[in-house]
């Protein structure tokens, strides 16, 4: 039994935890999350807004295209729309001969933005990697 386990610890780990999602969160000054309403989002390279649901929401995932190396992405709270822009770009990592070559989005940094407190808390997505973006509202 001792040798069946050993086996298991030595293989590597060929869990894939990418993503092409940028995780955003909404906070206030107390550092606490918010509720916002999201009326609708337009993101660069994608021809149709997306409608989120529910409306009201405190973070939201969002997709970016791993071909490009930025994004401009377009919050609509009712008729004001708030403006971010990231730049990143697609790494691969060898994990082991078994598992081969997985590719990663990192590197996140905004480039330009509309709102005033925005901070990168992560800048490589993964699925385990929690919120990437953080935007406090005032």
């Amino acid at each position: 039994m001792l040798l069946g386990l050993w086996g298991c610890l030595t293989e590597p780990d060929c869990f894939d935890t990418s993503t092409n999602r940028v995780a955003f969160g909404f906070y206030n000054a107390a550092n606490s999350l918010v509720d916002v309403e999201i009326d609708s989002i337009a993101i660069s390279g994608l021809p149709q807004l997306l409608i989120p649901t529910p409306k009201t929401l405190r973070q939201i995932a969002l997709p970016i295209n791993p071909a490009e190396t930025d994004v401009t992405i377009t919050l609509y709270f009712g008729n004001v729309p708030q403006t971010v822009s990231l730049r990143y770009q697609l790494q691969t990592e060898v994990v082991s001969q078994d598992c081969g070559a997985l590719a990663y989005i990192a590197d996140l940094n905004v480039t330009e933005s509309t709102f005033e407190n925005i901070t990168i808390l992560n800048n490589r997505l993964a699925t385990n990697a929690g919120i990437n973006v953080k935007i406090t509202l005032e």
